[in-house]
């Protein structure tokens, strides 16, 4: 979803420096308006490369820890592994009200 999101962002910028260039007189704006496209564009990509990267990890370790026998319900990112706030050795990963039912 980000791609097209941003794919279509970077057309708008792109023909934004076009139609301001032909209504003000100014080509220069021709080129700042690619300009601004590519840098979009890339900024899309690697915002889409990031977040694939991230899911990874996610899923690598919720099967490490379905290998070790725990129901997997949170993934840490500052630790990289993923677990289940009822488990007294990760109740330090969690800190929102939220993740403790029963309390910290």
């Amino acid at each position: 979803m980000h791609f097209a999101e941003g794919t279509v962002i970077a057309f708008v910028a792109g023909a934004a420096g076009k139609y301001y260039a032909d209504e003000r007189g100014w080509p220069w704006l021709t080129a700042v308006g690619a300009v601004v496209a590519v840098l979009l564009f890339v900024g899309t990509i690697a915002i889409v490369r990031s977040e694939n990267r991230d899911a990874r990890k996610a899923r690598a370790a919720v099967d490490r820890a379905a290998e070790a026998g725990t129901a997997a319900t949170h993934y840490c990112a500052a630790c990289g592994e993923a677990s289940s706030p009822g488990m007294p050795e990760t109740r330090d990963h969690f800190t929102a009200k939220t993740d403790f039912p029963d309390g910290p």
